[in-house]
């Protein structure tokens, strides 16, 4: 059954009249800077016109737009995420199909991807590893910097892997998705590059966090129960056990406040040259990129 909207409605259809009106249906549930950039997203998302089209073609909002916006306005004050609502993203340039089974991929993960691009050689054609893959942004991304790799995401989620495999379909980019449970399972492969967002938010954080975070990203995506270094233990154990080949590199994105802890982790391991912690554009531990010795 399709929703529908309720009023009040605005008193006009034109582009002004139904952004004011957008506006004021939202107001109360996000931060005045999100306003502007959520309404025009919002009415581009419903018209399938940009701005600028709208306002040459003297655009009038019909009833069943109007309608449309009224229930993303109420799932919006209703705390859920704007890409949820529209379902939809964009990570690294490549337009995402998302919804709740997967994680909402981050800015910070964009970075960790140019990251790894920097660190590979032009034409590079080894084989690439995505452990956590959820929606499949960061391997479809590598895929898409590095069209002759081999990229596969792995995941333990059928739902998140439905998403990831609608993506690849959409984007027409050769990754294979599989389902596996990392920590109870490992891939029969070796890779050149190992990346991974795994999960690493303690459950004792939970009620620190943002509703539309906690009550609707998948809580499998985010939190470990009480090992901040669950996942990342085992990862460079694996990649210690032939996961990774000598000199291979592993990237790894972390909670910011065990960046030091993991990189302790891999320096402890003896398998990894010396681990570099980077931070992100807002100046956080968040990223780790290290190569595997050569023997």
């Amino acid at each position: 059954m399709i929703a529908r909207g309720k009023g009040p409605w605005p008193r006009g259809n034109d582009e002004s009249s139904v952004k004011q009106w957008f506006i004021s249906r939202i107001s109360s549930g996000i931060e005045d800077s999100e306003h502007l950039p959520l309404a025009r997203l919002c009415l581009g998302h419903v018209s399938d016109m940009t701005r600028g089209e709208r306002i040459v073609a003297d655009y009038k909002f019909p009833e069943s737009e109007l309608d449309k916006l009224a229930v993303i306005a109420d799932e919006i004050l209703n705390g859920r995420p704007i890409q949820y609502v529209l379902g939809k993203t964009v990570f690294c340039g490549l337009d995402m199909f998302i919804a709740e089974g997967a994680l909402i991929p981050r800015p910070e993960t964009e970075e960790l991807v140019h990251r790894v691009c920097s660190e590979i050689e032009e034409g590079f054609q080894g084989r690439i590893i995505d452990v956590g893959t959820g929606s499949g942004c960061i391997a479809l991304a590598l895929k898409d910097a590095n069209p002759m790799s081999d990229v596969i995401g792995l995941d333990v989620s059928e739902d998140a892997l439905k998403i990831a495999k609608q993506n690849g379909q959409n984007l027409g980019l050769g990754v294979e998705f599989t389902q596996l449970d990392i920590l109870n399972e490992r891939p029969n492969s070796s890779f050149d590059i190992v990346v991974s967002n795994p999960p690493y938010i303690l459950e004792s954080e939970r009620d620190s966090m943002e509703i539309r975070v906690k009550d609707f990203e998948p809580n499998i995506a985010l939190f470990v129960d009480c090992d901040p270094l669950l996942f990342y233990t085992r990862i460079v154990s694996l990649c210690c056990e032939g996961l990774l080949i000598p000199g291979g590199l592993l990237a790894l994105e972390c909670n910011r406040a065990y960046a030091s802890d993991v990189a302790k982790l891999i320096d402890d391991s003896h398998c990894f040259e010396n681990a570099v912690i980077i931070e992100d554009l807002q100046g956080r531990e968040r990223h780790l990129i290290v190569r595997s010795k050569v023997n």
